[in-house]
């Protein structure tokens, strides 16, 4: 008897150590899988975001070494996030499009990653499908409010069900006049990027079909307002405007203006491209609107320039490194959703 309740406590014991092992296990943040053999590791920064000059500089740069890598024949690129904390919405729609660019044009092309060993920003990429595209193991449960809003959307030309994919969600929380305006804003964006922003070689190294001429789009709910973010990769508004609007741009490089100050001059000068009552009125219309509520703004990224207007109110500048695209940013507010 004697010897049976030795061995109970002993397999008690054994037991209470195995199960404290496992907690530990499964409270301890997986960075993994780990990077395979013959992969060239690039480590990404502790934060993407485009609005700030030395985040920025260090998105762009770790964008650029991707780019750099692949045209030097590297074929198999391992992005380590382990160290990322902050997934900014401006700079993580302009990540995943590059990403997708290189996967969609470069034959053979492999890229992979680690998972964040934050848990908000391991469910960034799980949410907006940056994992999946990447193959990366990602069972991060997308739990926190500001990320499962996440809604992403990818397309070429004007695609109204895309709209209605990402944003039919919020039908009767956005006023009906504000939701036509941003539904023409967007299939405007659509358009412009299909017509106007692929004109020519973005001079990156890397070779697209004539007929590649994509958008991405996210959306996002966060702390009561719906932000909505939409982006190109073309030549950029700045380099678009000689071809698409040459007289305003002759005027404009007269006055030797800064590329900030041609995005607001081409935004104010903004009419549809094909000058049809009913089409949409160009981004000037749209922008003015949803800028001019209590609470909205808006803001273009196109290269090194921006332009935004907040409570009807507009400022322009240049940043030192181009995004060498074109990134367009809404926010509004939104109601409370009710009680029922």
């Amino acid at each position: 008897m004697k010897k049976s309740n030795a061995h109970l406590v002993f397999w008690l014991a054994r037991r209470a150590k195995d199960e404290l092992a496992k907690t530990k296990k499964t409270n301890r943040v997986s960075c993994g899988p780990v990077p395979l053999p013959k992969y060239s590791v690039l480590k990404a920064p502790f934060e993407f975001d485009i609005l700030t000059a030395k985040t920025r500089k260090l998105s762009i740069i770790f964008l650029e070494k991707i780019r750099t890598a692949i045209n030097n024949g590297c074929r198999k690129v391992w992005i380590d996030f382990s160290e990322t904390r902050k997934f900014s919405a401006g700079a993580t729609i302009l990540l995943y499009a590059e990403l997708s660019r290189l996967l969609e044009n470069v034959a053979g092309l492999r890229i992979r990653s680690t998972i964040p060993k934050s848990n908000k920003a391991a469910q960034v990429l799980q949410q907006i499908g940056l994992s999946r595209l990447l193959r990366t193991k990602n069972r991060t449960e997308c739990l926190d409010g500001d990320v499962v809003n996440w809604r992403s959307a990818r397309g070429q030309g004007a695609l109204g069900e895309k709209y209605d994919e990402i944003l039919g969600f919020y039908d009767g929380r956005i006023t009906e006049s504000l939701q036509t305006e941003l539904y023409t804003g967007i299939t405007e964006a659509m358009t412009n990027a299909h017509q106007h922003a692929y004109i020519g070689p973005r001079g990156d190294g890397i070779t697209t079909d004539p007929d590649y001429r994509p958008w991405w789009m996210f959306s996002q709910e966060k702390d009561g307002k719906l932000s909505v973010v939409f982006c190109d990769l073309g030549v950029g508004i700045p380099a678009s405007l000689p071809h698409t609007r040459p007289r305003l741009w002759h005027l404009m490089d007269r006055l030797n203006m800064t590329q900030g100050r041609q995005i607001e001059g081409a935004v104010r000068d903004s009419r549809t491209r094909t000058k049809k009552q009913h089409r949409g009125k160009g981004l000037r219309q749209i922008i003015e609107t949803i800028s001019s509520c209590n609470g909205g703004k808006a803001l273009i990224l196109s290269n090194k320039g921006w332009y935004s207007i907040k409570s009807g109110v507009p400022d322009s500048g240049d940043f030192t490194d181009s995004i060498m695209g074109t990134v367009i940013y809404w926010q509004m507010p939104l109601p409370l959703r009710s009680a029922s």
